[in-house]
């Protein structure tokens, strides 16, 4: 991921139009948003970083859990 997608990225996880649209999408905004997701640069940019967090913390559990394994 390039600085201007993570930028980008950053840009559309601090919008609260686009926070509003992620959390109710069955609202007419939500849905607007969800179609202007489509081509958005900076919509795409935020899924890919929240693909790479929600892919950390299942790292971070699994890793918690080999360690308590091995006591």
């Amino acid at each position: 991921m390039t600085r201007i997608e993570r930028f980008l990225g950053e840009a559309c996880d601090g919008c609260r139009l686009c926070r509003y649209s992620r959390d109710n999408p069955a609202t007419m905004i939500g849905k607007i948003m969800a179609w202007h997701g489509k081509w958005c640069p900076a919509w795409k940019a935020w899924q890919q970083i929240e693909r790479e967090r929600r892919q950390e913390a299942k790292r971070r559990s699994n890793s918690e859990k080999a360690s308590r394994k091995k006591r």
